[in-house]
């Protein structure tokens, strides 16, 4: 019993940390900034190739065939699920990811998920893919389409990926890199949702 105290005390504590919703933000990058052919690129990097850019689901799985397990084993709390579906709210998400990094192939997939078990409309997330920080091929892409000083300078991201969540243009909340507790439960923490993540 003492185990599960201890467990419901540690997971109310990371729900805490959580940034509660504070909707002052502006959306930071105009969508005029983002490149019209809404096509990612291929870059060759000596680490291995990455997308930059604009970037749809069917293409990074195109890209990236391991992406579909990912996503496919990933079981979201359904209690969490069930809150969030009764939503009927205009929500808009920005992620900046790299299509190069073990956290965003872990997550974003996982993400994919979380929407589809909680009806969010696909359209709703936008995947904005940037280069490794320290190739110039990187920059010079984002320069060249348009989004000086780049998607990491525009929208203020150190760890990728970051979900941003805004609604009527405003900035609700992010998730950097890893959730505090998992995406379902920081997603309604950001969106003001009570939901208590079941136990599986």
């Amino acid at each position: 019993m003492t185990r599960y105290v201890l467990a419901a005390t540690l997971l109310l504590a990371a729900a805490a940390a959580v940034p509660a919703p504070a909707a002052v933000a502006e959306e930071p990058l105009a969508a005029a900034t983002v490149p019209a052919s809404g096509a990612p690129a291929r870059i060759e990097h000596e680490k291995g190739p990455y997308l930059i850019g604009p970037l749809t689901r069917e293409a990074w799985s195109a890209f990236a065939p391991e992406l579909a397990p990912e996503a496919a084993s990933y079981q979201p709390s359904p209690d969490v699920v069930e809150a969030l579906a009764g939503l009927d709210r205009e929500l808009r998400i920005v992620c900046v990811l790299g299509t190069w990094c073990s956290d965003s192939r872990r997550e974003v997939p996982r993400f994919w998920k979380v929407m589809e078990a909680c009806g969010l409309a696909p359209e709703s997330l936008e995947m904005l893919a940037v280069g490794r920080a320290d190739d110039p091929a990187a920059k010079a892409w984002e320069e060249s389409h348009g989004v000086a000083p780049g998607y990491r300078a525009r929208y203020g991201v150190e760890l990728v990926p970051t979900f941003f969540v805004y609604e009527g243009g405003l900035e609700l909340g992010r998730i950097v890199e890893t959730p505090a507790v998992s995406l379902e439960a920081d997603l309604a923490a950001i969106l003001g949702v009570r939901a208590t993540p079941a136990w599986h």
